[in-house]
Formats: C-alpha cells, sequence, structure tokens
C-alpha cells in the first residue's frame, strides 16, 4: 500500500481543517485562501477579470500558493477554484505535478467550479457526495474528521441534553423548529443553535435563532455535554456531514435524515436512528441503549492524514 513519504511534496490549497499537525512530519504546505482576499474597488475588479474569456492574467489574484507550486509532485485544490486558469497555471509552471480538485460541498447547479468545466484538464475530480460522482462521472471520496485521531476523555457523564443540534438554516428552519417541538413533546430536552442566513429576513421563529457562529471548541463542549447529534441535511444533499463523525469520534448516537448513512461501513442501528425509517415512540428506548464504539480501524479512515495518505494508494 502506497502512502506519503518524505518524499513527497505536498502543495494543499483551500479550506483543508486539521492538517497544520501534518506539516511537522511531511513536506505539506498548506494554504487556505485560493484568491487573495479582496475588498472595496478591488472586488469589482476581481469580477470584471474572472469574466473575461481567455484573459490570462488571473494568476495576479491568486493566494502566495502560487510561488510553491514549481517545488511539489502533488497540488490537492479545494471546490473553491473559480474557472479553468487556476488549473492551467499549475500545469504550465509545473506540468509533472499531479493535480486533485476536491470538492468538499454538494454542486447544485452550473457554477465556475462545475467538475463538466475541467473534465479535457490534466487534474484528477473526487467529490464527497455519491450523487455528484454519479452525475459528473467522478471518483467519490468521504470526507474526514479534523479531530477524529482525540483521544481520552471524549464522553461527558453529565449531559445537560438529550439532543443537540448546530448549523445554519438554509431553508430548513421550519423543519427544524417542528422536529424540535417534537422531540420535546416527547419529553426530550433539546438545545439547537440555528445560524441566521446572511441577508435574509425572518418574519417567525426568530427566537430559536442565533445571529453569530459559535467558536468551534464550544461546539464540541456541547457534543461531550449532549446524549444525541441531530443531523438534518437538505433534501439536496448526498455526501456525508460533519455531525456522523462527530458522533463516531465522541460516542455519540446520531439522530439524522441523511438516508444514506447505511451505506457507510460505521452505521449501526444500535447508534443511528433514522428519522424516515425508525419510530420516533422508540427513540427513548433507544437513547437508553448503551453507545456501541465503532472499531478502531474504521475510524482511522476519516482521520486527516489517512485520509490524506488514500490519494497516494
Amino acid at each position: 500500500m502506497k502512502q506519503i513519504t518524505r518524499k513527497n511534496k505536498i502543495l494543499c490549497v483551500g479550506g483543508f481543517d486539521g492538517f497544520d499537525s501534518l506539516k511537522k512530519k511531511l513536506n505539506i504546505y498548506l494554504y487556505k485562501n485560493i484568491y487573495q482576499p479582496v475588498s472595496g474597488i478591488n472586488k469589482y475588479y476581481f469580477k470584471i477579470d474572472e469574466h473575461r474569456i481567455g484573459y490570462s492574467h488571473m494568476n495576479q489574484w491568486y493566494g502566495e500558493w502560487k510561488y510553491k507550486v514549481k517545488d511539489v509532485d502533488t497540488v490537492i485544490l479545494s471546490d473553491g477554484i473559480r474557472g479553468r486558469d487556476v488549473i492551467e497555471y499549475i500545469h504550465e509552471k509545473n506540468p509533472d505535478a499531479r493535480i486533485i480538485v476536491y470538492y468538499m460541498n454538494s454542486i447544485y447547479g452550473h457554477g465556475r467550479n462545475e467538475p463538466s468545466r475541467y473534465k479535457n484538464l490534466p487534474c484528477e475530480l473526487f467529490t464527497f457526495d455519491k450523487y455528484n460522482a454519479e452525475m459528473y462521472d467522478i471518483r467519490f471520496k468521504h470526507y474526514y474528521y479534523p479531530y477524529m485521531n482525540q483521544r481520552g476523555n471524549t464522553v461527558d457523564l453529565h449531559c445537560n441534553q438529550d439532543i443537540f443540534f448546530i448549523g445554519e438554516d438554509k431553508g430548513r428552519l421550519g423543519d427544524l423548529v417542528k422536529l424540535k417541538n417534537d422531540f420535546e413533546n416527547n419529553g426530550f430536552k433539546c438545545k439547537f443553535l440555528i445560524l441566521k442566513t446572511k441577508h435574509k429576513f425572518y418574519f417567525m421563529h426568530r427566537h430559536e435563532l442565533i445571529s453569530e457562529p459559535i467558536p468551534y471548541d464550544e461546539v464540541v463542549k456541547e457534543i461531550k455535554q449532549s446524549r444525541a447529534i441531530l443531523d438534518f441535511t437538505q433534501s439536496r444533499q448526498h455526501g456525508l456531514t460533519y455531525r456522523p463523525m462527530e458522533a463516531m469520534c465522541f460516542q455519540k448516537k446520531l439522530i439524522t435524515n441523511f438516508e444514506e448513512i447505511t451505506d457507510y461501513n460505521f452505521y449501526n442501528p444500535k447508534n443511528i436512528f433514522r428519522l424516515s425509517h425508525d419510530n420516533i415512540n422508540d427513540l427513548k428506548s433507544f437513547l437508553e441503549q448503551p453507545y456501541e464504539p465503532v472499531d478502531d480501524s474504521i475510524r482511522e479512515e476519516y482521520v486527516a492524514a489517512n485520509w490524506l495518505d488514500s490519494f497516494f494508494q
């Protein structure tokens, strides 16, 4: 099985969380932003440049990563790219480099990063979304969880709530409020942190919303103090969110509407309650049953270092 070695020099560009610790052991160069942050009038100029047909100077907007392209043998990009120019630039500067584009978000329309735009370029395309993999004929690879290799006290014996949810509204507010009411009417204590969608005015359920995201260490604290995590995905999403991986990491029960959850190797009906399949009257007994820890060999597949290794196997 081929794995990353010290000889591999990898450039990771985009929102790949959890790779910082790998820099100490491997030749990995991390850059969070594909493009330079722009503001004011520069936003206007950036928009003009990216829509110019055949424009060959988009590299002026790239981040500092562009100076590392010649020094690596592999470049992994997130789906934050906004055109063919990024891949063409990398290939021009380093024709021997392996270029990988990983889609960590579902693709809903004909955006500038749609996979069909890159099919004839020297790059490999991967997605976390099984439906998108079939639609665009690209390779499926589930995402990783940055904190999966945490050990020690992952379980807080004192639970403040039965069911915890955190996530942005994204058109789900009405369904989430109804679900919360159903849970509470059945005697479950809930904590739902629903983040407002930017630039959206709310007529109803405003008291159910939070205005600003909370730090992720606070999210982890809430998870540890909950009996179960609610995973409520958008209807068009067919990829794994953080919630199931958080449940696996911190040994918490999962309640989910994600139909494809049964396709994953960590699925266990004793740990995962499916809203579309299981009876809410059985939720009490489900939560009272002890959690069955997922085998370490499965957990390891969702560790950042091992996920990165999998591209070289």
